[in-house]
């Protein structure tokens, strides 16, 4: 089975982000294949330890680059959401891949499950 997480919110003032990671890991933990998208604001979730501290968050880079040791090497965010904020590809964690909104679709309708985050 196919799970695939759409993260949309930035990782900071609420615990839903981590929630979710949590959730992500405890669905792999059960040999399920998982996928997780970094939309719109979630996308700061992404940004190397260094500059996320340049816009003053507690970076949740220690769980997402351990995604992969957990067999969820899928990874991506919407490249126009990156383009939109001006972020570098750089400042982004490279593990993460750049996707576009056709392909966002053809993930979501290959997926079994998708939740929204």
């Amino acid at each position: 089975m196919h799970f695939l997480y759409l993260f949309s919110r930035q990782a900071y003032g609420h615990s839903l982000a981590r929630e979710a990671l949590d959730m992500a890991l405890a669905t792999a933990a059960f040999d399920q294949k998982v996928s997780i998208v970094f939309l719109e604001d979630a996308i700061y979730q992404l940004l190397n330890a260094t500059d996320a501290q340049s816009v003053e968050a507690k970076p949740h880079t220690g769980v997402i680059n351990a995604l992969p040791l957990y067999d969820i090497e899928n990874i991506y965010y919407l490249d126009d959401d990156r383009q939109h904020r001006a972020i570098s590809e750089s400042s982004l964690l490279t593990h993460a891949t750049a996707i576009t909104r056709p392909a966002l679709q053809q993930l979501i309708a290959a997926a079994d499950r998708v939740q929204s985050f």
